[in-house]
């Protein structure tokens, strides 16, 4: 790795932009900063945001408006779950 990669890995890791989460009662999840979608179904959505890896499950769920790097969850939500790091690689 030559010394270009070494201080773009560095300004990368450290102007990453954290992520932010609404939720609005139990039928809607604002994700927003989202990198990648790993998962989604009508149980669970599983997402990259930040440096973190945000789940959420419940039951009928629909991702709508994935536009700008942004989401919304629709559905009967059961729980929100924010894991530091999740399955980021570095």
């Amino acid at each position: 790795m030559n010394i270009k990669d070494l201080i773009f890995n560095k300004v990368k890791r450290l102007t990453y932009y954290d992520s932010y989460v609404t939720v609005c009662g139990d039928s809607e999840v604002l994700i927003e900063n989202i990198s990648n979608v790993y998962e989604c179904n009508e149980i669970m959505t599983r997402v990259k945001a930040g440096r973190k890896e945000i789940v959420i499950w419940g039951s009928g769920l629909k991702m709508k408006n994935y536009v700008n790097n942004s989401c919304i969850v629709n559905g009967k939500i059961a729980s929100v779950e924010i894991i530091s790091g999740g399955a980021v690689k570095e």
